[in-house]
């Protein structure tokens, strides 16, 4: 009897359980910030956020009617928060929360909990002291706290970057003239464009003015292997709010990034500290983050589901593997 890749598919979801994870491309339709580790913000974050550290300072969930819908709350922090704000779709906090508010939603604080302001329902596990609970208590903890585990954000940014560094170029070009860099986008069938700028990256970046040629392009990434890089171009014509709707820019290997100028487009760099000094239209997905600008929501438009998912494949071998298993079971009778 033959088996189909589905079915192998179907068989290894089964066995890894009903949970699901959120894909790659989930994350960036529902999320503005996600950092591995830790964020220090003086700035805010438009949309939804997920902090793998601590967060320290900081303003998040500002545009409600922007953000797209999700099991995850408007602000979920693994570690301690200390001096937040959040105001739409409550917060999940699996450390302490200290001298924070809370405006909207259901707020889940998995330790202790000092001197907030709690302005919608609000679960507290561990000690509790000087909080003003004018949403009342809660019980039993809110479904955003189950949502708070379901994805390991490591693999699924980190198998991102990898997949799309390993794109081939669609023949998309950049021409480097005076202080100017013009990206001219072609795009396949998918209208997907791909710049592999590797060997020239140092030179783009030294430029003052970036200029966009998108073709009808509607999803295009910049594979950029710097491993650190100040970013200070001008996105020229306004296209700063464009790319953040179509543009993914790769920057596989960098463990330092620093904006000092407005920035268009999802910054993937799971291996990097970002300092933000100038405001960002798009998603950001870092190791960790000091912000010193605004993030802002560009509800990523574009469709990376031709690029092969890391869970996929593991969900694949796991299926494989099953069925081989099988096979070889019934081979020994």
């Amino acid at each position: 009897m033959k088996t189909s890749a589905f079915t192998l598919l179907t068989l290894a979801a089964a066995h890894a359980g009903a949970a699901a994870p959120l894909t790659a491309q989930e994350v960036l339709t529902q999320f503005n910030l996600v950092t591995l580790g830790n964020a220090v913000s003086a700035s805010h974050v438009d949309g939804r956020s997920f902090i793998g550290g601590s967060a320290l300072g900081g303003e998040y969930a500002g545009h409600p009617n922007d953000i797209k819908a999700s099991s995850y709350a408007g602000l979920t922090v693994k570690g301690s928060a200390e001096n937040i704000k959040v105001n739409s779709n409550g917060a999940v906090v699996e450390g302490s929360l200290k001298f924070s508010t809370v405006n909207g939603g259901t707020t889940a604080v998995l330790d202790g909990a000092n001197g907030n302001n709690f302005n919608g329902p609000a679960y507290i596990v561990g000690p509790k002291s000087n909080n003003n609970y004018n949403g009342g208590q809660l019980s039993q903890a809110p479904a955003s706290v189950a949502a708070a585990n379901g994805t390991d954000f490591g693999a699924v940014i980190g198998g991102l970057s990898t997949s799309l560094s390993q794109l081939a170029s669609t023949g998309s070009t950049v021409t480097l003239n005076g202080n100017k860099a013009t990206f001219s986008a072609v795009a396949n069938s998918q209208g997907l464009a791909v710049f592999n700028l590797t060997s020239i990256d140092s030179q783009v970046f030294a430029k003052g003015e970036f200029d966009f040629q998108w073709n009808g392009a509607s999803t295009v990434i910049f594979n950029v292997d710097e491993a650190s890089l100040t970013f200070a171009s001008n996105f020229l014509g306004g296209s700063a709010a464009s790319a953040g709707t179509k543009a993914i820019w790769n920057f596989y290997n960098a463990t330092d990034l620093t904006i000092n100028n407005q920035f268009g487009g999802v910054l993937l760099a799971p291996l990097a500290k970002l300092t933000n000094n100038q405001n960002i239209e798009g998603t950001v997905l870092v190791k960790q983050l000091d912000q010193r600008g605004e993030i802002h929501i560009a509800n990523f438009a574009g469709n990376i589901s031709a690029v092969p998912e890391p869970q996929t494949y593991a969900l694949l071998l796991a299926g494989l593997v099953l069925v081989a298993g099988v096979a070889g079971r019934r081979s020994r009778r």
